[in-house]
């Protein structure tokens, strides 16, 4: 039987660790490199969440076209030069599935934003 082997650079991805949630001697630590608000949600925030939470059991659209349209009209720019994603690092893997690959190489800052890193790796870039 053949081994299943993953594609090249997916062995050289470490283990992500994000950062401290606990300090000692301290209480409620606010991760603002995670993005965290240590003052939570607005309360349009909120309101919005209550008005969305009747569609919450349905699968959001793949493609954002109500936000990318949105966002082209307040911004003037064409829709489709906009692309959304699940956060940064959905949008930084579609990059690097679509413009890298075994035999090229991404580069990206030693000690910043860990999904440069991994998602070039996971594309079989160095």
């Amino acid at each position: 039987m053949t081994q299943i082997t993953p594609q090249p650079g997916i062995m050289d991805i470490a283990l992500y660790e994000s950062g401290a949630a606990h300090v000692d001697g301290i209480s409620n630590v606010v991760k603002l490199s995670s993005n965290e608000n240590p003052f939570g949600p607005s309360d349009q925030a909120r309101e919005a969440y209550a008005k969305a939470g009747y569609d919450l059991h349905r699968y959001p659209s793949s493609d954002h076209g109500a936000l990318r349209r949105a966002l082209a009209a307040h911004h003037g720019l064409d829709t489709d030069r906009i692309i959304c994603g699940a956060g940064s690092d959905e949008i930084i893997a579609f990059l690097c599935q679509a413009y890298a690959g075994p035999g090229t190489e991404v580069i990206h800052t030693e000690h910043g934003f860990a999904m440069y890193k991994i998602s070039a790796l996971a594309a079989g870039a160095t």
